[in-house]
This record gives structure tokens, C-alpha cells and sequence, in this order.
């Protein structure tokens, strides 16, 4: 494995906009020829060549050497899968690239492990010109690092450690991290709701700060998502020492963001997005100021790496004509005679896909836009090739939490031009639907075709999930591509909730992965034709689907109702528990002697008023002990006629209490009262 420790020189010449960070040095500068530039990538997902990729990543770099600065190209994880070179050539294609590219520093995620872990050791990180880090993943049961958890560069006078850190939910998205079992063979330290990983990012920053670093930078690919404990901002708000944080995984590109760590100082925070559509510019200057920016369009490329990364591909492309799987019938895009049926009605290609992106994500529903598909598959031989023209975006799978509302909302969105052509219309998996042709559209949408509400009846009805009726006051996990969930293609609707998943595969992948895995290499009679999960209600049914939507409306009001009861009648249970536990009794008493009887009177009150409540009267003729029950009353008053003897004080304490749900609840002691029997 080769080792990269380039030390460089010169003077700062390019402006840039800076992110400062509080509680650094904020010394002039005076020493431009120490300034650092580190370049970044995150989720590359196997696609080199696309975008500003690995060549205009070189190029930048390149340039940066020129102004005389120190420079380090790393990257945060699942760069080596994703695409189908990628995994054809289990991640070599994407290493050889990286390794063109020049850069030296890598975190291992989901995509790395993808292969195995034998293929990771053994092959990947052997091919690797760049080093991998990871301070959290370890054999299950033991301490034993496969990876060094971080590396520390000389820079002139100046030492940066990189810490790696790899996402814990790796444990779960990769199926042989497990026994059949469930018994975990690797960890990633994901227990104890990240205090695990907050110990062993605080280790390795520690251990890196002892061997002398002078800068901290994670590198990480943790989720930006409801799972709080393992984000970015959670392991520099639980750790201290960290002076930056280049993330990946996190759906969207940041350019910079600043976040308080434990010990009170602050961390910058940046993730440059998927796929090198930006190169991430973090910078150290010689004034000790760490800014960062993110170049959106570079157009410049390494001439040499570019050379490099066409003949990687020319030579990995050659696999593509290969038949990797059959299929018994014709999948379709297009009718015979070239028309795009796919835009307005339901196709078996359009299921199979929608499959593919459920599967591979674990999601409750897939929705897949028309303009995703573009060719037919003939009956046959399955090549590579043939699923890359069938769905040649390129585009990363993610998904989303979204609600009922805002899944209808979709659907009908995608409806609203049925039965006429429409480039967004929907093929899904997971859920089945009617479309009421009679039912006038009413979706309104802005100037650029982004939705804005439906304003009047639905077309969509009869709306199923995996077989149980849409709860529109329910959650669902939605896969889709990155456009499609980030509202790009007009359903904004489905940006209303957070990712539950970011980048798990590309497009094309997905649909392989799918064929292949799950399949066993033949698309059989199952997508012989469409599965009818788009259903079209002509006039002549719509009489008996009102029906079933009123009989259905009617049958969730009344659970609605019911769950409401439930919930009001526990809320009323709570308040008496807390007007039982927090009330106040003060008791008083009062002795006299009539006719030669004695009677000591003792009454009280209660500073909260509950229905059915009950009162316990104890004596003692101890103040501090030996008490015993004497009465149990609804009233608020107990005359003792009994047990009085001339000269002694007896003691009274009172409580009340009621039975509630199955429980006796109590409420504190009232204050003691006494009284001597005086003659």
C-alpha cells in the first residue's frame, strides 16, 4: 500500500470566501506558503466520469499546487459501488480512478463493504494508492481495529490527523455483517444511542492529539436524518477536539456550517453532496483560520487522469455486452409502433423497476416518474447494457418519510393529466390505486410545474399499501430517486419529511441488483404484463368505488373516534393521579366530654377536589409511631368515641386515595394533629 505525504510551498493568491471558525487563532497572515487546501468527495457512488469527476478533481488540485499550496484530496465513503462498472469490477474501476486522481485518504462505507470485507481488505485496500481510516469498525466482542482510526500528514511545520469515521447503520445495511441469527460478526459501534461511537471518535482524537496533531479533521459518512444520535453534529456536540468535520451521507451539500462541541469550542461542518457535482475546498491558513467552500462548476480537467479514467472505462466496459440474465417477456417503455405508453398508463418494465427500488432500499413504497424509463428490453438475453439503456440517469436511490397526506398527494399529482401523456406520471411498487376518469382534475401546480394543492375531489381513490388501506394520518418509508424526493421534477410534496435513507444505490444498479439477487437472473411470467396496480374507474363503476370510499371513510372515523376516546379517558386518568399525588390535607381536632363520654373530633381538608375520593383516618397515641387505621370515609370528618383515656394525647393523621385503572394511587400524609384528653 502506497503512502502519500506530499509537502508543497508557495504563496496565497486565490480569493475566497471564508466560514470562519470561533475559538481558532485569528492571527494575520504572513506565511502564505504554510496554507493548506484539503479537497473533498463524498458519495462518488462509482461514477468517476460524471459531473466535475475525479479528472476535474486532479485539475483543481493541480491548480492549488500551482499557487504553491499544500494539497490532500480525501474522500467520506461509498465511492467504490453504485454504478455498474463499480460493481462488475467489484470497486477496482473506481480504485484505479481514485488512484489517477491522486488521492490519499479514504473512509470505508456502506459501498466499501458492499463486496465483503474480504474483498475490502484483501483487494480494495490493497489496490488502494490512498489510505483507509476508520475508528469504529471493529470484530464484534473485541477491540481489534481492521482499519487505523486515523492518519496524521506533515504539512511544513504544520500536522493534521484525519480521523475516519464510518456509519453505524453499515451494521444493519449490509446483510452478512450478520449471522442468520441476528448475531452481529462486526461492529460498528452503534450502541447505547452513539455514546459507543462518541467514545471511539474521542480516542482517536486524543490518541492523535498525544502523537502531536495539530489540527483535527473527521472524516465521516454519517446520516443526516430522524436517527439523531448518529449524525455529524451529534458526534462534535458528544466529543471534544475535532476543529473540522467533512461528512458524507448526508443527502445535500453544505458548504460550510459551524457547531459546538463538547468542550464549549466550535467545529466546522461540511459535506460536498454526491457524485464530485461540487469539489469541497477546506483551507488552513497561515493566520490559523480553517474556512471551506464548495466549487459548483469547474470545467478544467487533468489530462492525464482524464486518459487514465477512459481507459479504465473502455476496458470495464467491455463486460457490459455480456448477458447476465434472461427475460421471457418483452418489458416495455414504448408500444411496437414507438409510442411512449409508459407516460400514461401502467407497464411491466415500469414494475419491475419500481420493484428494483423497493427492494434494494427496504422501503413500504417505490414511486418511479416515467422519463426515468427509456427503452424497451427484449425477450432474451439481459446485458448490462441493456438495463443501462432502459435506465441510463445514473441516479442515486434515496428515501423518504412521508406522510399519508403527502403520499395521496403525490399520486394524484402524477394522475392529473390521466389518461394523456405525461412525463412524471408514476410506476410504483408497494401500493395499489384507482384513477376516476370522471373526477375533474384539480391539482394546482406554480409557473415551473411544482405542486401546490389539489382543490377539490380526488381522482385517486381506493388507495392500498401492501395490502392495508392509506392511513392519511400514517407514515411510510418512499423510495425514489434524489430528483423525485428533493422535488425537482414538481412533487414537492414528498420533501415535507426527512431521509430516512441517503444514495443506497444508482439507478441502474438497483435494477440489476434486483434481477440478479432476488430473481435468480430470470424476469419470468411475474412481468409478463403489467400487475394492474394502477387501476382505471370508468363511469359505469363509479356508483359502487363512492360506496367503498364511504364505507371505508366511515370505518377509519369511527377507529379515529375511538382511539380519541381512549386517549381523553387516559388524559382524565393521568389528571386525577396528579390532583391524588400533589394534594394537600391539613387536619385539625377537637376534644370534648358530654354526658361522661368522651369524643375527640378530627376534620380536615383537601386542597383538590376528586369525584369518588376516599380518606384513610390513622392513630397513635405516639407521635412518631405505632399508628394504626382506625376509619375509611368519603367524608371529611372522624368523631373517636373509644380508647380515650383521661391525661393521654392521641395522634391523628389522615390520606386519600382512589383506585384508578387497576392501581391505588395515595396522596402524601396530612400534617398530624393532636389532642390531650383532659379529663
Amino acid at each position: 500500500m502506497k503512502k502519500r505525504n506530499k509537502i508543497l510551498a508557495a504563496a496565497l493568491a486565490l480569493c475566497l470566501v471564508f466560514t470562519m471558525i470561533p475559538g481558532l487563532s485569528f492571527a494575520a497572515e504572513t506565511a502564505a506558503a504554510k496554507d493548506i487546501v484539503v479537497l473533498y468527495s463524498s458519495d462518488i457512488n462509482g461514477s468517476v466520469d460524471t459531473n466535475i469527476g475525479v479528472a476535474g478533481m486532479a485539475a483543481y488540485a493541480n491548480a492549488m499546487r500551482a499557487e504553491g499550496k499544500y494539497v490532500e484530496i480525501v474522500d467520506t465513503g461509498n465511492a467504490v459501488g453504485g454504478s455498474v462498472l463499480a460493481s462488475i469490477s467489484k470497486g477496482a474501476y473506481v480504485v484505479e480512478a481514485m488512484n489517477a486522481g491522486g488521492y490519499g485518504i479514504a473512509v470505508p462505507g456502506a459501498k466499501e463493504f458492499a463486496y465483503g470485507v474480504d474483498v475490502l481488505v484483501s483487494d480494495i485496500m490493497l489496490e488502494a494508492d490512498y489510505n483507509y481510516l476508520s475508528c469504529n469498525f471493529t470484530i464484534a466482542g473485541t477491540d481489534n481495529s481492521i482499519f487505523s482510526p486515523y492518519k496524521i500528514v506533515k504539512y511544513g511545520d504544520t500536522d493534521i490527523a484525519y480521523v475516519g469515521i464510518s456509519d453505524p447503520d453499515i451494521i444493519n445495511q449490509v446483510p452478512y455483517m450478520k449471522l442468520s441469527d441476528g448475531t452481529a460478526l462486526y461492529s460498528f459501534a452503534e450502541g447505547n444511542n452513539g455514546a459507543d461511537l462518541y467514545a471511539k471518535v474521542q480516542a482517536a482524537v486524543d490518541a492523535a492529539k498525544a502523537e502531536g496533531a495539530d489540527y483535527i479533521i473527521a472524516l465521516g459518512n454519517l446520516r443526516n436524518t430522524a436517527d439523531k444520535a448518529f449524525t455529524a453534529e451529534s458526534v462534535l456536540q458528544n466529543t471534544s477536539g475535532i476543529n473540522a468535520f467533512i461528512n458524507s451521507n448526508s443527502g445535500k451539500s453544505v458548504s460550510g456550517t459551524t457547531v459546538k462541541t463538547k468542550d464549549g469550542a466550535y467545529a466546522l461542518l461540511t459535506s460536498p453532496g454526491a457524485g464530485i457535482s461540487n469539489i469541497g475546498v477546506m483551507t488552513i491558513s497561515a493566520g490559523k483560520t480553517i474556512s471551506s467552500q464548495l466549487i459548483t462548476s469547474y470545467t478544467l480537467r487533468d489530462i492525464k487522469t482524464k486518459d487514465a479514467v477512459d481507459k479504465l472505462t473502455e476496458e470495464y466496459s467491455a463486460g457490459l455486452k455480456e448477458a447476465f440474465a434472461t427475460t421471457s417477456s418483452r418489458l416495455e417503455a414504448a408500444s411496437t409502433s414507438g409510442d411512449r405508453i409508459i407516460e400514461s398508463t401502467e407497464t411491466n418494465l415500469g414494475d419491475l423497476v419500481a420493484d428494483a427500488y423497493r427492494s434494494v432500499t427496504g422501503a413500504d413504497v417505490a414511486l418511479v416518474e416515467a422519463s426515468e424509463l427509456k427503452t424497451n428490453i427484449a425477450v432474451g438475453g439481459i446485458s448490462y447494457n441493456d438495463i443501462i439503456r432502459a435506465v441510463p440517469g445514473g441516479q442515486n436511490i434515496s428515501v423518504a418519510q412521508v406522510s399519508g397526506f403527502d403520499l395521496l398527494d403525490a399520486l394524484e399529482m402524477s394522475a392529473r393529466l390521466y389518461p394523456n401523456a405525461n412525463k412524471g406520471f408514476l410506476q410504483v411498487s408497494g401500493v395499489t390505486f384507482d384513477i376516476q376518469e370522471t373526477v375533474i382534475p384539480s391539482v394546482s401546480v406554480d409557473g415551473l410545474g411544482d405542486f401546490i394543492s389539489v382543490d377539490d375531489d380526488y381522482r385517486v381513490t381506493n388507495v392500498m399499501i401492501n395490502g392495508k388501506a392509506l392511513d392519511l394520518l400514517g407514515t411510510y418509508t418512499v423510495a425514489g430517486t434524489n430528483k423525485l424526493l428533493n422535488g425537482e421534477t414538481g412533487y414537492t410534496m414528498l420533501t415535507n419529511g426527512p431521509l430516512a435513507k441517503v444514495n443506497v444505490a444508482t439507478d441502474s444498479q438497483a435494477v440489476i441488483s434486483y434481477i440478479k439477487d432476488v430473481l435468480k437472473g430470470s424476469v419470468g411470467g411475474a412481468y409478463s404484463k403489467s400487475q394492474i396496480r394502477i387501476d382505471s374507474i370508468k363511469l359505469a363503476r363509479q356508483s359502487e368505488i363512492d360506496a367503498m370510499v364511504e364505507k371505508q371513510a366511515d370505518k377509519k372515523l369511527k377507529e379515529y373516534k375511538e382511539k380519541l376516546e381512549e386517549l381523553q379517558k387516559e388524559i382524565e386518568i393521568q389528571e386525577e393521579v396528579i390532583a391524588i399525588k400533589t394534594m394537600t390535607i391539613k387536619a385539625s381536632s377537637k376534644f370534648t366530654k358530654t354526658s361522661g363520654k368522651r369524643k375527640i373530633t378530627v376534620t380536615w381538608t383537601a386542597s383538590e377536589d376528586v369525584d369518588g375520593i376516599k380518606y384513610q383516618v390513622y392513630k397513635s397515641s405516639k407521635k412518631s409511631s405505632g399508628y394504626s387505621k382506625m376509619l375509611t370515609t368519603s367524608k371529611k370528618t372522624y368523631s373517636n368515641t373509644s380508647g380515650l383515656t383521661k391525661g393521654k394525647t392521641y395522634y391523628y393523621k389522615v390520606r386519600a386515595y382512589k383506585y384508578l385503572n387497576g392501581k391505588y394511587y395515595y396522596s402524601d400524609w396530612s400534617n398530624i394533629a393532636s389532642r390531650k384528653v383532659s379529663k
